[in-house]
């Protein structure tokens, strides 16, 4: 009989069925006996009569259980509630009419008027039967979506922390406060507007860090901050630009995504005089946001190149089907897919 339960079945349920099946067989048969003489059945007289009626239920119920996991799999409970219900119902009544309309006069002789006061007796308890089953099942459902959706977003907020830990890095701040140190002698206005912009890409991230999504318009923004931030350190000599139509520009993009390949590209290359850096930032077919950038000499390797990458496949992961394409050729180039379909504001969380 375990061998009749679907493998999923866990040993719990299992037990639970025969428990519910033993229980109904027995008021069930108690009920058909009162009915028709008055009194309750005794088990030292009518034992066979408790065995046949407890064995019959059983055998209805682990086909029912049985026919329930494979309707599941036709139709799901989430996409059609309805239709579920409707054809599980019937599924199993016509299930019960069959079995005791071919057994019922022959196997557990019984007659006509008995037959359909059983068949009464499980349409009602079929009945009362799915209704339960289709609210665990929904509940059992929502309770799953809740779980992942919770382990998503702890997920999503990791990757982001990823992202975040070479923003606020030691190293950054170093080289940042080491500018404008030697700013400060050099040019008090380039000084000042130096720490100005500092100060906005600090704000931009903190502001930040718990959104998925920001609009493009601000993450652009952000970037020029940054690059001017970039074009002082390196002595003007990286050079960047923005060519992106308006028409894309309030649609999303994981924050800090195009300061972090602008970042990449700084530390794989030698950025000198004689060596310039030109990173782009343009649109391909409005599918795409692209950023390339030439290459110079290559620097002393740096492992946090494929990590960033890996970081912006896993979050870009969460929104589209599509790829980040990423091509190592003349010019290193990354594509990403514009998400027009989610449309700002963007909320933390969400």
């Amino acid at each position: 009989m375990i061998g009749f339960l679907p493998r999923q079945a866990s040993l719990r349920t299992y037990t639970l069925l025969i428990g519910g099946c033993t229980i109904l067989g027995i008021l069930f048969f108690q009920y058909m006996h009162y009915s028709t003489m008055g009194e309750l059945p005794s088990f030292s007289v009518f034992g066979e009569k408790y065995l046949q009626a407890i064995v019959i239920t059983n055998l209805l119920g682990l086909s029912i259980f049985q026919l329930d996991r494979l309707l599941d799999k036709v139709i799901h409970w989430k996409n059609n509630f309805l239709l579920r219900f409707i054809s599980g119902l019937g599924a199993h009544i016509l299930l019960v009419i069959l079995c005791f309309t071919l057994t019922g006069n022959d196997l557990l002789h019984i007659n006509g008027e008995e037959i359909l006061k059983l068949i009464i007796l499980f349409t009602i308890t079929i009945f009362i039967y799915e209704i339960f089953y289709g609210l665990f099942y929904s509940y059992r459902y929502y309770a799953v979506t809740q779980a992942e959706q919770l382990r998503s977003d702890r997920w999503q907020l990791e990757l982001q922390f990823e992202s975040l830990k070479s923003q606020i890095s030691p190293h950054y701040l170093f080289n940042c406060l080491n500018t404008v140190s030697s700013l400060l002698y050099k040019d008090t206005r380039v000084a000042e507007e130096f720490i100005r912009r500092m100060a906005d890409t600090f704000r931009y991230v903190l502001s930040h860090q718990q959104q998925r999504l920001v609009s493009l318009r601000e993450e652009l923004e952000f970037v020029k901050s940054y690059y001017f931030l970039l074009q002082v350190r390196y002595e003007y000599h990286l050079q960047l630009e923005i060519n992106i139509p308006q028409n894309i520009l309030d649609t999303a993009i994981p924050p800090m995504t195009l300061q972090l390949l602008v970042e990449n590209a700084v530390k794989h290359n030698a950025i000198s005089k004689e060596n310039p850096l030109l990173v782009y930032i343009s649109a391909k077919d409005n599918t795409h946001i692209q950023i390339s950038n030439s290459k110079t000499q290559a620097v002393t390797p740096v492992t946090s190149f494929k990590v960033g990458l890996d970081n912006i496949h896993k979050r870009y992961g969460f929104f589209t089907s599509e790829n980040v394409i990423i091509r190592n050729e003349e010019r290193f180039t990354v594509q990403l897919p514009v998400l027009k379909n989610l449309a700002p504001p963007f909320q933390a969380g969400r």
